[in-house]
């Protein structure tokens, strides 16, 4: 009877092992095969200014009337900047995260039915034109992208972002620059002290394909010393030699804005 109980409690300790160990892998498999979550959108409009009131006024409705109103809906975070180098000066960018485009079309209904939305845009025009054109793109973040987040107390207030756009020939080539940039290319960026807060594909707006990132520096002077670490870097002359032969040059043409933050943008 002794032998008998023994036999059937180290079975059953045995087949509880068996269980555990068949669920623990049933969760890891689950987990494996589990989708990952879908990419952010990212709007971006730029306002092209004339010289004179005009930027005074839009940076006060954006502050006074937009950051409000955009809060009251529970978006964010907000990157607003001027255009401190680039094709179209004066100018302010606006940025704004969604995390589908369902919930953009969502904002944009909501802003339309929105009585305040439409008497702060009517206040901003009162005084005449508020700039002579808006561009406007819709990014979607790329996987290996960091999250799109506000500048918290603790982290420190960056002076500037680079805002620089990757034109590709085709869309093939678009996905060759992507695989360059997750294969040994971002290693060498943080190497040299570049750390892009964002990297994205224009998935509406001009110039397609294209892709975009974006990159915070302390100033200047630490913006050109790291780009003149990153292009003498060795690891990444391997890399562009290597990608030359494999897809030839995948760049097109290159555009850059140094962008400046303003003191009530979200992402400093």
């Amino acid at each position: 009877m002794s032998n008998r109980r023994e036999f059937l409690m180290k079975n059953a300790s045995t087949a509880a092992l068996a269980s555990a160990a068949v669920l623990t892998e049933s969760s890891h498999l689950a987990a494996q095969e589990k989708p990952a979550p879908a990419p952010p959108y990212i709007e971006l409009v730029t306002f092209r200014l004339h010289f004179g009131s005009q930027m005074d006024r839009l940076l006060s409705w954006l502050e006074k009337r937009v950051v409000t109103i955009l809060q009251k809906h529970q978006l964010g975070p907000m990157g607003i900047f001027t255009v401190d180098v680039g094709p179209h000066v004066p100018g302010v960018v606006f940025m704004l995260s969604y995390p589908s485009l369902a919930a953009f079309e969502a904002v944009v209904a909501k802003l339309g039915a929105d009585q305040e939305w439409t008497t702060a845009y009517a206040e901003l025009e009162a005084e005449g034109p508020p700039f002579f054109r808006q561009d406007f793109s819709l990014l979607r973040a790329l996987p290996f992208s960091p999250p799109l987040k506000a500048t918290t107390a603790s982290e420190p207030v960056h002076k500037i972002y680079e805002l620089r756009v990757y034109e590709a020939s085709t869309f093939r080539q678009l996905d060759f620059m992507h695989q360059r940039f997750h294969s040994g290319e971002i290693e060498v960026f943080h190497q040299c002290g570049i750390h892009p807060s964002l990297y994205a594909d224009t998935f509406f707006g001009p110039n397609l394909p294209n892709m975009v990132y974006m990159i915070p520096f302390e100033s200047e002077a630490h913006r050109e010393k790291a780009w003149t670490a990153f292009r003498a870097h060795p690891d990444w002359k391997a890399i562009a030699a290597e990608w030359m032969k494999k897809s030839g040059e995948l760049a097109r043409n290159i555009s850059s804005s140094i962008l400046v933050p303003t003191s009530f943008s979200m992402i400093r």
